[in-house]
C-alpha cells in the first residue's frame, strides 16, 4: 500500500518491537485512510497496549479523546504527517467492541481469532478472505435489529455495500468456536444478507443477538438509558457546543512578533488546519474582551487614546518620554486586567482539552509591545504609585503560555508587507520604525519558547509551527 511517512514509521516500530496488531475492518478503504483520508481501524491486543502508546507516541501520534463517543477499550491517536501536511487518524480497539454504531454494546473473545487469521507478510497486517466476511457479518447483524440500528443502517446503507462487494469469493466457512458459531451458520447469514430481505435480516439480527447475550456490556434497561444520554449530548453539541475530537491534555499557544510579521494570517491558518479534526478556540491577548468589570470604561478611554493617537499622527509627533498620563495610567491597569482574566478563559479551556491559540501574550518587561505600560516613578501621586503596583501584580500573576512562536523579519520587510495591508488606521511607516525600536528585546510568558524566521515562504512558518504545536510535549 502507499501511505504516508508517518504511518510506516508506525507500523515499522511497532513491528521491530514485535507488537501484534491488524487492520480488522473497513478493508475497502484501507488504502484511502493510508493516504490520510478518513480513520484507519487497527486492533491491537489489550497486553500490549502500554508498549503500543509508548511507540505510537515516539512516531509522532498523539492520543485525543471522542466528545460524543467514547468507549472503554477503543481509542483514538493523531499524527501530524509533516511531508503530506495532513493529520493521519488511527482507530484503535484493544478488544474487539462492535455492536450499534453509539452503543457498541458487545466485547467479542476474538483476539485469538484475528490473530490466527492474519495474511502474508505485510508493513500493515491485514486478515484473510474468509475472516474478513466473517467478521463484516457478525458486526453487520449486531448493528442492526432495533430502531436506532436500523436508522443508523440506511444512514450508511452504501458504505456496508461497498466493503461486501470489495471481498474476493470463498469456498466456504469456518467455525468460529470463541462465539459458538458455525460454518453453516455463516454461510446462511450471508444468504440472508444477500437476500436483501429486511424481515429476515432483522430477525437474524435479534436471534445472533439472543445468542451472544453473554458477551453484552450494558443491559437492556442501562443501554436505553445511555442512548438516550448520548442522544441529548449529541445534539446539544451539534446545536449548542459543536466540540469535536479534544486533546489529552488541552493546550494553550500563542503566535507572537511585530507588526508585518504574520502572526494573525498563521493565527488563522492554524485555526482552519487544526478545527478540521479537533476543539480549537482563539484569543487575542493583545486586545483582549473587556470583561463585566471593564465594559463601560475601555470605549471612553479607547475613544480618547484614539484622538490622542491621530493628533500626533498629523503632528509628527512621537514621544520618548517614559512620563505618562494618569489616564493612560488607569486605561493600562484596565488593559492587564482584561489581558489576566482572557488568559485564565484560555486556560480553562485548555484543562477541558482545547487546542487555545492566542493571537499575542503577555510580556513582562516594562514599555514593550503587551507587557506593562506603567514605569515605576516614585515622583509621582499615590494613585498613579497604586497603578503601577496594581499593573505589575495583575502581570506577574498571568499563567505562561505552554508555547510562544515568536515570529521575526526585518524591520524593511515588515515595512514592505504593511504597505500592502488595507485596514483602517494602519501604521505609518514611522510608527513602525518607531516600534521596532522600542519594541527590541521583547519576550513573552511561556513555558516552551521558539523565535521562528518570518520571511520564509508562509507554508514553511506554518509547517514549522504547526510540528511545535502537535510535537509539544508536556512537563
Amino acid at each position: 500500500f502507499s501511505m504516508l511517512k508517518i504511518f510506516k514509521d508506525l507500523f515499522q516500530s511497532l513491528q521491530i518491537n514485535e507488537i501484534q496488531f491488524c487492520n480488522w475492518k473497513g478493508h475497502h478503504t484501507v488504502e484511502k485512510h493510508l493516504r490520510g483520508d478518513g480513520d484507519l481501524d487497527l486492533f491491537v491486543p489489550l497486553s500490549f497496549k502500554d508498549q503500543f502508546e509508548e511507540i505510537s507516541n515516539e512516531a509522532g501520534f498523539r492520543r485525543v479523546i471522542s466528545f460524543q463517543a467514547s468507549h472503554e477499550f477503543i481509542e483514538h491517536y493523531y499524527g501530524f504527517d509533516e511531508a503530506s501536511f495532513k493529520f493521519a487518524h488511527i482507530h484503535v480497539y484493544f478488544k474487539l467492541v462492535t455492536g450499534e454504531h453509539v452503543s457498541k454494546n458487545y466485547i467479542l473473545p476474538l483476539e485469538k481469532y484475528l490473530m490466527e487469521n492474519q495474511e502474508g507478510e505485510k508493513l500493515l497486517p491485514l486478515i484473510n478472505e474468509k475472516a474478513k466476511r466473517s467478521i463484516f457479518l457478525i458486526r453487520y447483524f449486531l448493528k442492526i435489529g432495533s430502531v436506532y440500528g436500523i436508522i443508523q443502517y440506511f444512514r450508511e446503507k452504501n458504505k456496508y455495500s461497498f466493503e461486501w462487494e470489495s471481498f474476493q469469493k470463498i469456498d466456504g466457512y469456518e467455525d468460529i468456536p470463541e462465539l459458538n458459531l458455525s460454518g453453516e451458520e455463516l454461510e446462511y447469514f450471508e444468504q440472508i444478507y444477500e437476500s436483501l430481505n429486511p424481515i429476515k435480516q432483522i430477525l437474524t439480527s435479534i436471534n445472533l443477538k439472543k445468542n451472544l447475550k453473554r458477551f453484552r456490556r450494558k443491559t437492556y434497561i442501562d443501554l436505553l438509558i445511555f442512548e438516550s444520554k448520548n442522544l441529548i449530548q449529541r445534539l446539544i453539541n451539534k446545536y449548542f457546543t459543536k466540540k469535536k475530537k479534544i486533546l489529552d491534555p488541552g493546550l494553550v499557544v500563542a503566535v507572537c512578533g511585530l507588526d508585518g510579521s504574520g502572526k494573525s494570517s498563521i493565527v488563522e491558518a492554524l485555526r482552519k488546519n487544526f478545527s478540521e479534526n479537533f476543539s480549537v478556540k482563539i484569543y487575542h491577548l493583545g486586545r483582549p474582551r473587556s470583561n463585566f468589570l471593564t465594559l463601560l470604561i475601555n470605549p471612553l478611554i479607547f475613544i480618547y487614546s484614539l484622538f490622542k493617537r491621530f493628533r500626533k499622527k498629523k503632528e509628527g509627533q512621537f514621544s520618548k518620554n517614559k512620563r505618562i498620563s494618569l489616564v493612560y495610567a488607569i486605561r493600562s491597569v484596565l488593559l492587564a486586567y482584561d489581558r489576566k482574566i482572557e488568559s485564565q478563559r484560555a486556560y480553562r479551556l485548555g484543562k477541558k482539552g482545547y487546542l487555545v491559540i492566542c493571537d499575542r501574550y503577555p510580556g513582562l518587561i516594562t514599555g514593550k509591545m503587551d507587557c506593562p505600560r506603567i514605569y515605576e516613578d516614585p515622583k509621582r501621586g499615590s494613585l498613579y504609585k497604586f497603578c503601577y503596583r496594581l499593573e505589575k501584580s495583575l502581570y506577574m500573576s498571568i499563567r505562561p503560555a505552554d508555547v510562544i512562536m515568536h515570529l521575526s523579519v526585518p524591520l524593511e520587510e515588515a515595512i514592505r508587507r504593511n504597505n500592502k495591508r488595507e485596514k483602517f488606521g494602519k501604521e505609518t511607516e514611522a510608527e513602525l520604525r518607531e516600534r521596532y525600536n522600542v519594541n527590541s528585546g521583547v519576550k513573552f510568558l511561556a513555558e516552551d519558547y521558539h523565535h521562528i524566521d518570518a520571511t520564509v515562504p508562509f507554508r514553511e512558518v506554518l509547517l514549522v509551527t504547526t510540528s511545535l504545536i502537535w510535537n509539544f510535549k508536556m512537563k
